[in-house]
């Protein structure tokens, strides 16, 4: 959850910075190499992997597997690696602002509901696939790795959220 706020966050920074460049979220969260896509008039320009992490080694792992994919991370990692740019945000204000809105919610009682609403997310995007297939429509390998992928995102978060905010109920 924090690293898509990150992007989020990035993503909103660079529509506000008044240049021509305009900046979307990629389409699906687990696109190989980068998270955000930059553009000017309507034409991809560039692309950039954005990392909410507190060390150099996921870092270090995407400069190996995506050399030619500009990355970004948070203040804390730039201040230690040279040549790294930073996304202009703070690893401990992501972490303290995500954890902070996901107190408030279980409070509010709205994680159940966020947690329903992945299950949701998750079951229609089955239904969506399994129609293709009835239909017979040819699914691409992309398609079903993709959907697997969200799926198991789906179920990993909600699990995440049950176990992070467990204390939270006592």
């Amino acid at each position: 959850m924090k690293g898509i706020y990150h992007e989020l966050l990035f993503v909103e920074a660079e529509n506000g910075d008044w240049d021509s460049v305009a900046a979307e979220v990629k389409e699906f969260t687990n696109h190989p190499g980068a998270d955000v896509e930059f553009f000017v008039d309507g034409n991809v320009i560039g692309e950039v992997q954005l990392k909410a992490v507190a060390s150099e080694a996921q870092v270090l792992e995407h400069l190996a597997r995506y050399p030619d994919i500009e990355i970004r991370v948070t203040d804390e990692v730039a201040a230690k690696m040279p040549g790294i740019e930073s996304s202009g945000f703070s690893n401990t204000e992501l972490t303290r602002n995500v954890y902070d809105r996901l107190a408030v919610l279980q409070r509010d009682g709205l994680v159940e509901e966020i947690s329903e609403g992945l299950a949701t997310s998750s079951l229609v995007s089955s239904a969506i696939i399994a129609g293709k297939a009835v239909r017979g429509q040819h699914l691409s390998g992309t398609q079903i790795r993709s959907f697997l992928v969200d799926a198991g995102i789906g179920a990993s978060t909600a699990a995440v959220l049950d176990v992070l905010l467990l204390p939270l109920t006592s």
